[in-house]
């Protein structure tokens, strides 16, 4: 066929259609086009051009038919089939679209639905195309006719199914994509539209914009057009659409997001929950790219909670471009026209960026970060200096906040790339330190610069490479040694000696030499720089720190090396070399040569002691690592070096080895440095400088001394200080250097007669003198000794000898001064101990033997040390013991009787004196006193005198006395210790040991220690057979087998006081005990007092049984393991001495406690178990606190079985009789809480967290938890339960039921039982019950138990919902305290606003509920139940919602008093308020019952029923759109037995009428007639003057009524005159003035006669001068207010009455019978000037209307006008000047109705009148000060004269 012939045929085929279209009658044509509209538009898609003409003008044609018949409807499933089969026709599809659009919203609301499926169906393949748009725009048209099921039901799943979505995720996809996009939707105005351009908002592109709103229509997004979207309500319904199960968790993901970010509450609080709701992963780098596009185009909320999660995501590392440009973007914006965010959210955003820097410096990857930190640490470091570096110029607030926060960001990213910071010069390190010392940023500033050099210290890690440790060493110094300035506003010394330690290796001397000047380079230093100097110099804590840091590194790190730190700290040689910092710092005295003091100028001066002092320490750590190789290992190294120098003669010889290695140059300028410190500060020294070149020196050779020697006289000075440790010393080095071989013995001999002729002026010197006696007498003790050790005794001079020991003895017996007597006893000391001391020099000296040692003695009894020393020492002297009278003896004696001295230092002084006293110089206490550098051999003791002194100490230690036996302790202790190695020491052993052994069990601490001290040197020294029986003897002893107590009658059990029986006595022996029990007669009192003794002494051996080195004994034996479970348990003991014994022992016996705890953990718990509830308090204690400690660490299977046993024998214990049994029993309850919440915080995959809540939970959900009796059971168990829930999770979800009932009902139980008294004595507190009602309900919202039900109701899903049902229905029944209830109704109130998909389907059970919980007695309570039904109401199904509004209703007309009804006005406005579109859709409902009750008499009532109607009506007039609802609801209430409805019903009438205006319709008249008239037959009530004003108001506004109905207005004048007449006084007034008013508004009658005939008699009653002469009672202020009331309103209504319009006769009869009246009336007193100023209004009113048609009798009529203008009393001129003015203007008046006519128009007695008006207007004028009175006046008087 041809092509022509095809074409005719097209269109002959489409002209038959366009003919049978238009020939088609309207009713016809739906069907027509149902059949052929679809096929006639496939025609445009024909080849040839006229028939697709053709089809278009017939389309044209059906447009417009269809605009004239609005009611077909076109086949819309038809089209919309056709629209998705032809997707290459753009013209079908368009025409196709602009039909379905057409007819698509007439279509029923389930054909709406079936078509949504084929909607959504390929809507993804049609993404940018034109018609798109419109598609997805009736997408959303039909989408709020979908009914979405309940979320996790069955049909929620099946709900893509139904869709179809399930096949096609693209198109899921692609919708949930355009809703994230309509989120961000905000419409532009029309003004901005019609501009032109690319018009969009904030978020989208302008395609994005174009598509959502077809093309800038504005009408797509008007809802006031017909087929306009309400774009909010748009947003939630796709939001609503989106959470359902049509959609996966990704697709969700970003709309979900950008809602949660909305400012709009109602879309953001669906965004939140959707994201809750939903589970992605932030790995995805599709969704981390997408995210990081759409922060660039997002609002600063939205971005900062990208920011957020971006924050979280490893992936997003990845990204470097990406990140550079947001940071730009965020913090730098290049775009100049983008505004500049300020505020809150700039701050939120800002740390939020910042935040997420730091993020990527943690996570991201090498390679990433190489790319990114370059750029970021430039440009943040741009940023600060353009804001002023290192000053910051003037900037805003927000600027100040961000700069901290660029530094550390800066820092933070700056250590990701080490090549940035270890740059040439280490600039930015540099660049940071300058800003610390220079930055005057106010805040912490410097606290993030100080983070960021804080966090570059990982890159410095050592070792370094030089071309670092260079100019790092010389900025490190330049900066420790800055001097302050102007520029200068901080130190930065705090953070360079923090590098120092961390960057520099300790061996580095710069470093070191930084820690010196840190502790020592300024006085007032700040501790946080003292305390990181110290640290620096601490080899133990730098093997703490650097191990941490560098895992590589070993203990053994290398030290400084001494020559070198010599060298460098006190010559001339240079800290660095080439270094201008380093070598701009020497200065100073040169000392032979080398500058001592050149490193320490000014300041640094302090420096110096801490120099000599370190490199004292290092040098004893060099020499004596070697035998002690863990010694730096320990914290109290210090201390071991110390004790080591001290006590251990191998440890001194070590030392003397290895100075001798040393260069003896070196060690030269060292001991000349510490002598140096002793002579510097005018000889008092500086710190350790003395202790150290004595320590030292006594271990140097004699060769290192030879230079200092000749210079010993130099120390004179320093033997004069005032110091008294100084002068001691400086004495001791003086004897040191003196006798020296170098200097010869004319040298020794002068200076030992210089010192004693200084020491001659004792018996007189006091203050400095003084001292230098004190340091003499020393030095010469310490000289003459020295000289005996070098063999230089023949140098001494023998006379001069003599004099000194002469001297010494005087001064020791008369000296007064307590520091000279010691000095004698201390240089008596050293004689003895030399030899020097012997009795042929006594005897010389006058002195007897016998005379000296009572003269030691008497000092030693005193307790002093020094005495007891020389008295041992003095001893050596003798060596005869055989008879009592020999002095040895006598002194051994004496140093026996020093037992019952209590200082325990002085029986360790006396323990050595005896040990020299028994074995001369082969004591080692002897042989550690020889501090020069020679062989001396000293007396020797025979060993008898040793062997009897080890027996009498054995038997000693077995006496029953306690001061004899601690003494003998302690001096066996001190033997063994100094004579140990010798044969009589070493044969009794056994003995000792044995002795030790029952030492252990003394009930003092010192003997205990002393006695295990004790049993290790035995084991020390003993063989294995001895080593085996001490270990089976101290384990059995600890098990408790074999303690045991031998007593006789003296044995002291107690110490004195401890068991008091009155009278200052006390139970301390056996002996004491049986006395007692004899006196009581009760026998077993001895076995109660040994069992606690037996008890004591236990626990005293076990406090002493681990301390001292018996811990390495132990370690040595096998362990039966049932000791593990005790000892683990003592280790925890109450008694801190206990607990140091029993961790000393745990230690050496488990050398892994790890494997050993884990292999006997259950024999472990088992034990805690059992004794956690044992007889002791103690070992309850201890149980709590190892359990504590046993769980802890361990994996959760190991102790899962035990949970439910902790718990409950903790709560048992938490309710302990004593305190600290209670206090351990809270800890184990914390540990246990806090372990569950660790495993909480793992999520809710945790097997562990899961398994623990089902023990944990049930239990404290029990009586033995929140249920518990006991007050602190129960709140710890709330505590825990609030740590649980805040931490819970997922987890959490099968207990929230039973948690939010029983977390409600705590709250009245834990509420302080204070707030009930005040709330019972309110009035003492000057306060009220309702205000501490609202304190107490403010204090429930806000407290952590509301925090801890909203973070349970958080998690809620609708499975737990349901069972959460009936726990909450449960406690809103049953809750009794006030605390509870306002908890139950907050929590109503959050379910409805921040859970509503949850709580939807339930809410009317609630409203239900609520309808009994808000009749609750407390109104507090009662206002929040009614608040909650407000936000229920959203919620609830529109039954409930009506049964609310009745339930409301019948509340209030039910109500007995006003209490009900102010519930019902707090429900009805509560629901107006939260509920206001469920309200306005019930408003012809309840707006007439508002209306009513608004007029309540109560006040609350009125308030809140008033605001009710404010806030939902629009003014006054809207009564009228319920006029007839409210006049039906009123009627029917004026019939109720309740008198407070009755006139409620009544004033709401009234209002009804002053509401209607000036004008009522016949209708509405006829309507309101009938319950006017209802309400006027009431009695008489408080308000109904109201009511008579509404009266008034109607019978002027109504006016078509009464005219048309006679019998009406019959009935309202019977009304008007029946008030009046009723007797209520208050009333009365009231009534007069609508009587007047309404017989004023009456013009068609003249009620004149009627009123006058009511109010003339009752004021001619009032103003009767006899009826007002009663009692003064009757005549109140009260009374005569109404009274006077009175009469004004009867004036005024006398007045109205006049009808001068339309009265027959003229007024003139009116008047002059009122005039008669008032006459009376102005003459009472009880006229006051408001009757008068009454009576001149309603005069002027009166005289104004009054024309001139109708005068009266020409005989009478002037002279009326003349009377009532006398009334006014014009002459008088009286009244302020408001009345002055109205009397004016009523005379005024009057004269203008006489010039008219008024009066008559006779002229006979019209002049008179008229001189008379003008005479009494003139005197008036003449008295007048007022301006604006003469000109009324005026105004008269030429009305006059005209």
């Amino acid at each position: 066929m041809s092509a022509a012939s095809t074409e005719s045929r097209e269109l002959e085929l489409v002209g038959k259609v366009e003919m049978r279209i238009a020939l088609a009658k309207d009713e016809k044509l739906e069907s027509v086009l149902k059949l052929y509209l679809p096929p006639l538009l496939l025609k445009l898609a024909s080849d040839h051009a006229p028939v697709r003409n053709k089809v278009i003008s017939t389309c044209h044609h059906i447009k417009i038919r269809l605009a004239g018949n609005q009611s077909v409807v076109l086949p819309v499933g038809a089209l919309l089939k056709q629209y998705k089969e032809n997707s290459e026709s753009s013209m079908i599809r368009h025409f196709d679209l602009l039909f379905i659009q057409q007819s698509i919203g007439k279509l029923s609301s389930s054909d709406q639905l079936d078509l949504l499926p084929v909607l959504l169906h390929g809507l993804s393949q049609d993404a940018g195309k034109p018609t798109c748009a419109t598609v997805f725009n009736l997408f959303l048209r039909l989408l709020p006719r979908l009914r979405l099921p309940l979320r996790g039901s069955k049909e929620d799943e099946e709900l893509g199914s139904k869709l179809g979505l399930d096949e096609r995720r693209d198109d899921a996809a692609f919708v949930s994509s355009w809703i994230g996009k309509l989120v961000l939707l905000s419409v532009r105005p029309s003004s901005v539209a019609a501009l032109g351009g690319n018009v969009t908002c904030p978020g989208l592109s302008p395609d994005e914009y174009g598509f959502l709103t077809l093309s800038g229509k504005i009408e797509t997004w008007d809802p006031s057009q017909n087929e306009g979207l309400n774009l909010t309500e748009t947003k939630i319904t796709t939001l609503s659409f989106l959470a359902s199960g049509a959609f996966q968790d990704a697709e969700k993901f970003v709309p979900a997001l950008l809602a949660a970010a909305d400012t709009n509450s109602r879309i953001s609080s669906i965004g939140e929950d959707l994201l809750k709701r939903t589970t992605v992963s932030l790995e995805d780098p599709i969704r981390v790219e997408e995210l990081f596009d759409l922060y660039l185009r997002s609002r600063p909320a939205l971005q900062t909670r990208i920011l957020s999660l971006l924050s979280k995501s490893t992936t997003a590392t990845k990204f470097p471009t990406k990140i550079a440009e947001i940071v730009q973007s965020s913090v730098q914006p290049r775009d100049l026209s983008v505004p500049i965010i300020m505020g809150l959210e700039a701050r939120k955003l800002r740390n939020a960026m910042f935040n997420f820097m730091n993020w990527v410096s943690r996570v991201g990857s090498p390679e990433d970060l190489r790319q990114v930190a370059p750029f970021l640490v430039s440009f943040l470091r741009s940023y600060i200096e353009e804001q002023g570096w290192p000053v910051p110029v003037a900037r805003s607030q927000e600027d100040a906040e961000l700069r901290p926060l660029a530094y550390e960001t800066l820092g933070s990213m700056a250590k990701t790339v080490p090549t940035i910071v270890r740059e040439k010069d280490l600039f930015l390190v540099r660049w940071l330190f300058r800003s610390l010392t220079e930055d005057r940023s106010s805040g912490n500033t410097f606290i993030s610069i100080q983070g960021a050099l804080a966090s570059l210290l990982s890159i410095f890690k050592p070792p370094l490479d030089s071309d670092v440790i260079a100019p790092l060493r010389s900025l490190l110094l330049e900066y420790m040694t800055q001097e302050e300035d102007e520029n200068i506003v901080r130190s930065a010394r705090f953070t360079t000696v923090r590098w120092a330690n961390r960057c520099l290796e300790y061996s580095d001397i710069v470093g070191r030499w930084i820690d010196i000047l840190a502790v020592g380079g300024h006085q007032d230093e700040r501790n946080d720089v003292l305390e990181e100097g110290n640290k620096g110099l601490d080899p133990y804590w730098y093997g703490l720190s650097a191990s941490s840091d560098m895992p590589t590194l070993t203990e053994s790190f290398p030290l400084p090396n001494w020559t070198d730190l010599v060298k460098v700290f006190f010559t001339g040689e240079s800290l660095m070399e080439n270094s201008h910092v380093a070598n701009a710092m020497k200065s100073g005295m040169e000392i032979d040569g080398i500058s001592i003091f050149g490193n320490f100028s000014g300041h640094k001066i302090g420096a110096f002691a801490h120099a000599v002092s370190y490199c004292r320490r290092m040098l004893l750590l060099e020499a004596l690592e070697t035998t002690n190789p863990n010694i730096r290992s320990n914290a109290d190294w210090e201390r071991q070096l110390d004790v080591l120098l001290r006590t251990d003669k191998a440890s001194r010889e070590t030392v003397k080895e290895y100075m001798k290695s040393l260069s003896p140059g070196v060690i030269s300028i060292f001991f000349t440095a510490a002598f140096e410190g002793v002579l510097s500060n005018d000889g008092n020294g500086l710190l350790d400088c003395g202790k150290t070149f004595v320590e030292l020196g006594s271990l140097t050779s004699r060769t290192s001394l030879d230079a200092l020697a000749p210079r010993a006289e130099e120390l004179l000075a320093a033997i004069r200080s005032n110091n008294v440790t100084t002068r001691s010393l400086a004495a001791q080095a003086l004897g040191m250097l003196v006798p020296h071989p170098v200097n010869s013995a004319r040298y020794v001999a002068r200076l030992e007669q210089l010192l004693l002729d200084i020491s001659k002026t004792w018996p007189t010197a006091v203050g400095a003198e003084a001292n230098k006696v004190h340091g003499s007498i020393t030095a010469l003790g310490y000289l003459l000794s020295r000289s005996v050790f070098y063999g230089r005794m023949s140098d001494l001079d023998e006379t001069c000898t003599v004099k000194v020991v002469t001297q010494f003895l005087n001064v020791l017996e008369n000296a007064k001064d307590v520091t000279h007597r010691d000095a004698a006893l201390n240089a008596l000391s050293q004689l003895s101990a030399a030899g020097l001391l012997t009795q042929a020099r006594i005897s010389q000296a006058s002195y007897e033997s016998t005379t000296v040692v009572q003269l030691l003695s008497a000092e030693a009894k005193k307790g002093n040390e020094k005495a007891a020393s020389a008295l041992g020492r003095f001893a050596m002297m003798f060596d005869d013991d055989s008879g009592d009278d020999k002095p040895l003896p006598t002194i051994l004696r004496s140093l026996y009787d020093l037992y019952d001295l209590r200082q325990a230092e002085v029986q360790f002084t006396v323990g050595e004196a005896l040990a020299c006293a028994a074995a001369g110089w082969q004591s080692q206490s002897l042989l550690l006193s020889l501090d020069i550098d020679t062989q001396y051999q000293g007396r020797m003791q025979p060993p008898s005198i040793l062997k009897s002194m080890m027996a009498k100490l054995l038997a000693d230690c077995k006496t029953t006395k306690p001061s004899l036996k601690k003494a003998s302790g302690i001096w066996l202790f001190c033997l063994i210790q100094h004579c140990g190695h010798l044969e009589a020491v070493q044969t009794r052993l056994r003995e000792c040991q044995a002795a030790f052994m029952g030492l252990l069990s003394a009930r003092d601490d010192l003997v205990q220690e002393t006695a295990s001290r004790g049993l290790s040197l035995v084991y020390e020294q003993g063989d294995k057979a001895l080593r085996e029986r001490l270990v089976n003897d101290l384990v059995a002893s600890f098990t408790g087998t074999s303690t045991k107590i031998k007593v006789d009658e003296e044995t002291e059990l107690f110490e004195p006081g401890a068991l008091p029986i009155g009278e200052g006595e006390s139970v301390t022996s056996y002996k004491d005990i049986m006395s007692l029990a004899a006196e009581v007669g009760d026998q077993s009192l001895v076995y109660k007092f040994m069992s606690l003794a037996s008890n004591a002494a236990t626990w005293s051996t076990r406090a002493a049984f681990g301390r001292f080195g018996l811990s390495s004994i132990l370690s040595e034996s096998a362990i039966d393991p049932k000791l593990y479970p005790k000892l683990y348990r003592y280790r925890f003991d109450p008694n801190p001495n206990v607990q140091r014994s029993m961790n000393d022992i745990w230690t050496a016996l488990v050398k892994n406690p790890t494997v050993v705890v884990n292999d006997y953990f259950d024999a472990i718990m088992d034990d805690l178990l059992i004794n956690i509830l044992g007889k002791e308090w103690r070992t309850r204690q201890a149980s709590c606190a190892a359990i504590a400690d046993l769980v802890q660490g361990r994996q959760f299977e190991k102790y899962e079985k035990y949970l439910g046993q902790i718990w409950d024998m903790a709560f048992k214990v938490l309710d302990d009789i004593k305190g600290s049994v209670r206090k351990a029993a809270e800890s184990l309850c914390q540990v246990m809480a806090g372990i569950l919440v660790r495993q909480l915080e793992q999520g809710t995959s945790s097997k562990n967290a899961q398994a623990g809540l089902q023990q944990v939970m049930p239990f404290l959900f029990s009586t033995r938890g929140l249920e518990s009796s006991s007050t602190d059971v129960q709140k710890f168990a709330y505590s825990t339960v609030l740590k649980l829930v805040k931490s819970g999770g997922k987890a959490l979800l099968p207990f929230i039921p039973t948690l939010v009932e029983q977390i409600l009902g705590l709250l009245s139980t834990l509420e302080p039982d204070f707030i009930n008294y005040i709330h019972m004595n309110a009035a003492k507190y000057d306060t009220t019950e309702e205000k501490i009602d609202e304190a107490r309900s403010t204090m429930v919202s806000h407290s952590p138990m509301m925090e801890a039900v909203e973070r349970c109701l958080d998690l809620l899903d609708d499975a737990t919902m349901k069972s959460l049902v009936p726990c909450l229905q449960n406690i809103i029944k049953t809750a009794v305290g006030m605390p509870s209830k306002i908890g139950c109704s907050g929590v109503l109130v959050s379910l409805s606003t921040r859970h509503s998909f949850v709580f939807r389907p339930h809410a009317d059970i609630f409203l239900k509920a609520i309808e009994t919980a808000v009749l609750d007695r407390n109104s507090t309570v009662s206002a929040a139940y009614a608040r909650a039904a407000g936000y229920l109401a959203r919620l609830v199904s529109d039954v409930q919602i009506v049964q609310l509004a009745t339930y409301s209703k019948s509340l209030y007309f039910g109500a007995e008093d006003e209490t009900r009804r102010q519930i019902s006005a707090d429900i009805v406005y509560a629901m107006s308020k939260f509920a206001t579109d469920r309200f306005n859709a019930l408003a012809s409902e309840i707006l007439p019952f508002v209306f009513l009750a608004k007029h309540d008499f109560d006040g609350h009532v009125k308030d809140q029923f008033g605001k009710t109607w404010d806030e939902n009506v629009g003014g006054s007039r809207a009564v009228l759109l319920y006029l007839k609802e409210i006049i039906v609801i009123s009627a029917e209430r004026i019939e109720s037995p309740k008198w407070a409805i009755k006139h409620t019903a009544a004033l709401t009438i009234a209002d009804v009428v002053t509401s209607c205006g000036t004008s009522i319709s016949l209708a509405n008249a006829q309507t309101i007639w009938p319950a006017l008239e209802k309400a006027l037959a009431l009695k008489t009530f408080d308000g109904k003057d109201r009511l008579l004003e509404g009266f008034v108001t109607f019978t002027k506004a109504g006016k078509v009524l009464w005219e048309s109905s006679p019998e009406i207005a019959v009935q309202m004048k019977k009304i008007a005159i029946r008030e009046a007449k009723r007797n209520n006084e208050s009333y009365k007034a009231h009534a007069y003035a609508s009587l007047g008013e309404y017989a004023e508004a009456r013009t068609d009658i003249d009620m004149f006669g009627e009123v006058y005939d009511i109010v003339g008699p009752r004021l001619e009653e009032l103003t009767d001068e006899n009826s007002m002469d009663t009692t003064e009672d009757d005549r109140s202020s009260g009374t005569t207010s109404k009274d006077t009331a009175t009469i004004t309103a009867g004036i005024n209504a006398l007045f109205r009455a006049v009808n001068v319009s339309s009265s027959a006769l003229s007024p003139s009869s009116h008047v002059e019978k009122l005039y008669g009246l008032l006459k009376r009336v102005l003459a009472s007193p009880k006229s006051n000037i408001g009757t008068k100023m009454a009576l001149y209004e309603r005069m002027r009113a009166l005289f104004t209307e009054w024309k001139g048609g109708a005068p009266g009798p020409e005989d009478s009529s002037y002279q009326l006008g003349l009377k009532m203008f006398g009334l006014l009393e014009m002459p008088l001129g009286s009244g302020s000047e408001l009345v002055r003015s109205k009397r004016a203007e009523a005379a005024e008046t009057i004269i203008l109705a006489f010039a008219r006519g008024a009066f008559g128009a006779s002229s006979e007695g019209r002049g008179a009148c008229g001189e008379q008006m003008a005479a009494g207007m003139a005197e008036a004028k003449k008295h007048e000060r007022s301006a604006g009175v003469q000109n009324v006046l005026d105004r008269g008087l030429k009305a006059l004269r005209m």
